[in-house]
């Protein structure tokens, strides 16, 4: 297939494609910024070994990652929240030799290992406009994220071109997405959500609107002036949207793509009253970005569900024979990871003998088609559109002096969708913020716990395994 950014080029030249503040950029601007950074990186880059990316949503940040797809390097997206232990792991497994940063982040980086530091901030480059970029390979690896498992070790999630292609083929046939649309970027770069809306502003000759971080008051301006018709949230997002709004969103506004979590009614009320549209889906990094879509039109009547699979993609329900059974929710289509990086068994775990793949997640699908999900992979946490694993934060809480063990499990919250709630079998009388303050070098802030319980035992089975079911309903006792 033709080389996806010379081809968007060719075809649209004059287009708008990123516009950040006051500054934009046409695609022939793009292009020729991406090919003179290309010839600046070529150089500096370390073979063998991978490239990395760690950042705010800059227009800098945003030219690495075409840069980096037009020299044929996969990318290892890196969470600029995580610590210096985690930074370190995920590094080393990917084999990292190169980071491509800005001067924000060199003095982390830089405690973290000994690898190669570009910060794109203080590269000189010359826009040019040809550069020898290779035909786009659809079964090529373009990205790699890391996801971390029940198991509390991350997973390095392979995303091919064809993964991002069919993901966003399956936006344009079941979504209303047009090349006049204008896609507000507030979600991180390095996360899918991010990342699949450079890659469909490429295929769409779609422009981007992007901002360094969330900003409601600004976001809402924007949209009241017409400045973005169609912008990516998690829960947090839209509840902060919703309470800094004052004024209508202008004509052209289409909607809001709801991830990271399910809508409450009262937020669902308040967006009818407001006119916004909100598209609930359901995706994770595995699918590269959302794969069930529920349209504005059945929000208020299918409440809690997510919608209907997109257009690529087969859904069902494992083990039962009629609607609204329970049970794990099975995939298939070309949006489905080609595997996990060093760990090809994995995926040979999560696929069935027929070729479906295993989400983890359970859910039912009712009798016109809609599919509601029960739980995420039964413990996760959504906090804020964040993935929380509570093995891996019992993991570290274990290392506590005198904590006989540990558990951890969601609460519901108002604001976050759901926070981490810790249980520790101790005989020490811990505080929250003692625990928050041993947590502080070893783990990103967002999977803190934001309580604590101490107790003297912990619901098992018979067989020793930990029933968070039971102290998820020993806090919805004492709430």
């Amino acid at each position: 297939m033709d080389n996806w950014l010379q081809k968007r080029t060719q075809l649209t030249p004059q287009r708008l494609a990123l516009s950040f503040h006051e500054q934009t950029w046409t695609f022939q601007d793009l292009q020729q910024q991406v090919n003179g950074l290309c010839a600046t990186l070529q150089s500096r880059l370390s073979n063998p070994g991978r490239v990395a990316i760690l950042g705010n949503n800059t227009p800098d940040f945003y030219f690495g990652i075409l840069a980096l797809h037009q020299l044929g390097e996969p990318i290892v997206c890196l969470n600029k929240q995580l610590t210096t232990p985690e930074l370190q792991y995920q590094i080393k497994d990917a084999q990292v030799q190169t980071i491509l940063t800005t001067q924000e982040f060199l003095p982390q980086l830089q405690a973290v290992a000994n690898v190669k530091l570009i910060a794109l901030d203080q590269l000189k480059w010359q826009p040019q406009a040809n550069w020898p970029a290779p035909p786009t390979e659809l079964d090529a690896i373009a990205s790699i994220m890391y996801t971390s498992g029940t198991t509390g070790r991350p997973k390095g999630v392979c995303q091919s071109y064809r993964n991002h292609w069919t993901s966003a083929l399956g936006a344009e046939l079941n979504l209303p997405v047009t090349e006049s649309d204008c896609w507000i970027c507030a979600v991180p770069l390095y996360h899918i959500s991010g990342l699949s809306i450079v890659i469909r502003s490429l295929l769409y000759g779609m422009p981007v609107r992007l901002y360094e971080h969330f900003d409601p008051q600004a976001i809402n301006q924007d949209l009241v002036h017409g400045r973005g018709t169609i912008i990516s949230v998690v829960p947090y997002m839209l509840k902060k949207l919703l309470a800094k709004k004052h004024e209508p969103y202008d004509n052209h506004f289409s909607y809001m793509l709801l991830g990271g979590g399910a809508i409450d009614q009262a937020t669902l009320d308040q967006c009818d009253h407001h006119q916004i549209p909100v598209i609930q889906s359901y995706g994770m990094t595995e699918t590269a970005s959302q794969v069930v879509a529920l349209n504005p039109a059945d929000a208020q009547r299918k409440l809690g569900s997510v919608g209907k699979p997109l257009f690529p993609v087969s859904l069902k329900i494992a083990n039962t024979k009629q609607s609204n059974q329970i049970g794990e929710i099975l995939l298939k289509g070309d949006n489905l990871t080609p595997g996990y990086l060093n760990q090809p068994q994995r995926l040979a775990e999560k696929t069935t003998a027929s070729g479906w793949f295993r989400t983890g997640d359970l859910g039912y699908v009712d009798d016109e088609g809609f599919l509601y999900v029960k739980s995420r992979l039964a413990e996760l946490i959504i906090s804020g559109g964040e993935n929380i694993y509570p093995n891996e934060v019992e993991q570290v809480l274990n290392q506590l002096p005198d904590v006989q063990e540990s558990a951890v499990v969601g609460k519901t919250d108002s604001t976050w969708g759901s926070i981490p709630v810790a249980f520790l079998v101790t005989d020490q009388s811990y505080s929250l913020t003692k625990v928050q303050k041993f947590l502080m070098d070893k783990l990103a802030k967002y999977k803190f716990p934001k309580e604590l319980h101490l107790v003297n035992h912990l619901p098992k089975t018979a067989n020793g395994k930990l029933q968070r079911v039971e102290l998820v309903k020993w806090l919805e006792k004492n709430e």
